[in-house]
């Protein structure tokens, strides 16, 4: 049987309902108070006056009949600011690894300096850094307690359909969490008389503006993590021969828009005379499951080429930094070691900044140390309940051990 007010009539729920209900729509009695007041010329003002008092609007006139409308392509700032190619960490280069080896004057040495190869061979570690390891790794990615609203995933085949909305930890606090946990190992086993020359630093912002032949290109990039060092690395001496890649009939600025620029200077975020300015490593942090600006997804050596561009422009601004904004040979080379993960892969690479002459004419090249990427495990999450950790790679430790330790 339906429920209706007669078979509630009873009820006592309903009962105080109904009775708040009257009880709310009493008006109150009149005293005589008010008309006293009023007499006595004394002014009556109710709660709401005093509450949300009412402005009085001023009447301004304006010559003409109406606002001019503002542009949208910043027209007003053109008179103050230089067009040019602008590379910011929302950029990627749709060529990959052989567009940033042209862009930068870079040839590409698939290995680590002789240094640190060394140092990755012969560095002998506890027995428990492993388990440490991987117990910083569930931390990062499983353990965790923020919960929040992760990007939205978009389907190649079906990019008008919208995928659920999932909940669980950031991106950014992922990596951030991990990489502290890994540093905070390393910097356990390098001992007190490393880590004093050492200084670490969270979002750092670097600029520079270079020429490419007849293109000015302006670079400004932010380095999640960055190491400084009171000394700074020394350079290879080794010589390597090789030739840039042809990327005809594509142009090595093809995927950087151009865009009008106020502040297309340098910048570099410490004082010459500071005692530990030099730049070591930076990490970056990148989510390779979204689809890059120009709808597809990321490629292995679009993902290599953001890494070299990050060591690219730290070590660009330093050198700026040091010997002014004129651009050409250095006498000393600047070395800064680049390390890029999404989490669980891992990218490393050094590069060597000879010059800062990066036209196709200048016969002396800058260099890029590197190895392919490295998987840091293949799957973590809840199994059964439980935390799981399936195929831990131990080398990617051990190289970061040996960059931090670099010298």
């Amino acid at each position: 049987m339906r429920l209706t007010n007669q078979l509630c009539a009873q009820h006592i729920g309903w009962h105080f309902k109904k009775h708040w209900l009257i009880q709310g729509k009493r008006v109150p009695r009149e005293t005589g108070a008010a008309a006293e007041l009023l007499r006595l010329a004394v002014q009556v003002r109710t709660p709401n006056d005093l509450l949300n008092p009412k402005g009085e609007r001023r009447m301004l006139d304006f010559i003409g009949t109406g606002q001019i409308p503002i542009s949208e392509d910043n027209g007003h700032l053109k008179s103050a600011s230089t067009a040019c190619h602008s590379y910011d960490d929302n950029s990627l280069l749709i060529g990959g690894l052989p567009q940033a080896q042209v862009l930068t004057n870079t040839i590409e040495v698939k290995t680590f300096p002789p240094k640190i190869e060394e140092a990755i061979a012969n560095q002998k570690l506890p027995n428990g850094i492993d388990r440490n390891i991987r117990n910083a790794i569930l931390s990062a990615h499983v353990l965790d307690a923020e919960q929040v609203k992760l990007p939205k995933v978009k389907l190649i085949e079906r990019p008008a359909f919208n995928l659920p909305r999932n909940y669980g930890i950031s991106h950014e606090r992922i990596n951030r969490l991990l990489v502290n946990r890994i540093l905070h190992e390393i910097e356990k086993l390098a001992g007190r008389s490393l880590t004093v020359r050492r200084k670490l630093f969270d979002n750092a912002l670097f600029r520079a503006t270079l020429c490419k032949d007849s293109d000015q290109i302006g670079f400004a990039i932010n380095a999640n993590k960055l190491v400084c060092s009171h000394r700074a690395i020394d350079g290879v001496k080794l010589k390597f021969n090789g030739d840039l890649p042809d990327l005809y009939p594509m142009k090595c600025t093809i995927s950087i828009p151009k865009k009008h620029v106020l502040n297309n200077g340098n910048f570099y975020p410490f004082r010459t005379e500071a005692s530990c300015s030099h730049p070591h490593t930076v990490f970056s942090f990148f989510d390779t499951n979204l689809v890059n600006t120009h709808g597809s997804e990321v490629t292995i050596s679009q993902f290599h080429a953001r890494t070299m561009l990050k060591a690219f422009v730290v070590a660009a601004a330093r050198a700026k930094h040091l010997h002014g904004a004129s651009g050409g040979d250095l006498s000393k080379p600047i070395v800064v070691q680049s390390v890029q993960t999404d989490g669980r892969t891992f990218h490393f690479g050094v590069l060597q900044l000879n010059t800062l002459d990066i036209s196709s004419k200048n016969t002396l090249k800058n260099f890029w140390f590197h190895r392919d990427s490295y998987e840091l495990f293949s799957k973590c999450g809840y199994e059964a309940g439980r935390p799981h950790l399936e195929n831990y790679n131990g080398e990617i430790f051990r190289i970061l051990n040996a960059f931090y330790c670099s010298s």
